[in-house]
């Protein structure tokens, strides 16, 4: 996935894209209508692809894609001051969630959303949305922990979205499976692990996600590991490698995703009854064969939200990614949706 812009925000350099449809009649007023993609973890925007090629010949949309921070092309991070020498000494000694440099929580990736939603002028005013209509204000689309994301900044950074479709999202308690508690328990043990037995694990928590092991066979599996077990991925300023932390800092990077995730940041949306606030209409896809994200869970979040879920599309034959499972239903619901 071509990410060639970059969003600085609190230390951390965000790759993202702006794509546009090809303009087939340039004579017609009709202005595109912009979506923006969350993508979860432990994953990067390249998920997104195939749908968002689709939606492109589509069109006409304008579409925002991004690596959260920390994830794939967006893992550099400089501190203040001497950053090399700083950010080196901090990721060797990272043994609990405070010594991991750069902040990757639910709560601070919906604040880094916000951001770049303002930078590229796709979070409008209040104001300004009232006089432009919801014409103005982007659909987005979230997947796995991106739905918590996507629906922090909406209830608690007043990003209104013209709708937002949750797929096979985390946004109820608790969180993860036993692998997920065990890494966020003893982050400093997945620090210490050698490349190749990372690496096997990583693999391990990719193929657990796909219900048809054959998609990951056509270069996807390789695709979905990169970012987290390849060394030499392009940095923002040209230059190889993963920012000032040099070798190991993509084992960091995974292991620091997982330590980070804070139950408090969906508790405080949850004790509030925050969801039933919700400002637009929502649709949820899932996998009926998730093994991630079990069904009630999905029925509680399409409970707590109300009559603000509008659509919902439970999809056989898919797993956590049921974007790569299913990817022509998956992009017929989303067209579907869109439009």
């Amino acid at each position: 996935m071509n990410l060639p812009l970059t969003f600085q925000f609190h230390g951390w350099n965000i790759r993202y894209n702006l794509l546009k449809s090809t303009d087939r009649n340039p004579t017609s007023a009709k202005q595109p209508k912009s979506v923006v993609f969350v993508h979860g973890t432990p994953w990067s925007s390249v998920v997104f692809q195939p749908l968002i090629e689709t939606l492109l010949a589509k069109g006409p949309y304008q579409i925002l894609v991004y690596d959260l921070p920390g994830y794939g092309q967006s893992q550099e991070y400089h501190r203040s001051g001497d950053l090399t020498q700083q950010t080196q000494a901090a990721s060797a000694t990272a043994t609990t969630t405070k010594d991991f440099p750069g902040d990757t929580s639910v709560k601070f990736q919906a604040e880094a959303l916000a951001a770049l939603l303002s930078s590229v002028h796709l979070h409008p005013s209040k104001g300004d949305a009232d006089a432009r209509g919801t014409a103005a204000l982007p659909a987005i689309i979230a997947h796995d922990i991106a739905g918590a994301i996507v629906l922090r900044a909406h209830l608690l950074h007043a990003c209104d979205f013209a709708s937002m479709l949750l797929m096979d999202t985390n946004a109820v308690l608790p969180w993860g499976d036993g692998f997920y508690k065990l890494v966020r328990s003893e982050p400093h043990t997945f620090v210490q692990l050698p490349p190749k037995i990372f690496e096997a694990v990583v693999r391990a928590v990719v193929q657990s996600a796909c219900f048809n092991p054959g998609v990951l066979k056509t270069g996807w599996e390789d695709k979905l590991t990169a970012p987290w077990v390849v060394a030499g991925l392009e940095s923002s300023s040209g230059e190889k490698g993963r920012g000032t932390e040099g070798e190991g800092e993509s084992q960091r990077s995974f292991v620091r995703q997982i330590a980070q995730a804070n139950d408090g940041d969906v508790a405080e949306m949850l004790e509030g009854n925050k969801y039933e606030k919700v400002r637009c209409r929502v649709k949820v896809l899932w996998g009926e064969n998730d093994t991630w994200i079990p069904r009630e869970k999905i029925e509680r979040l399409i409970e707590m939200l109300g009559d603000k879920v509008k659509e919902v599309a439970f999809i056989p034959e898919a797993g956590h990614l049921v974007m790569l499972d299913q990817p022509g239903r998956v992009a017929v619901e989303v067209y579907d949706w869109l439009n």
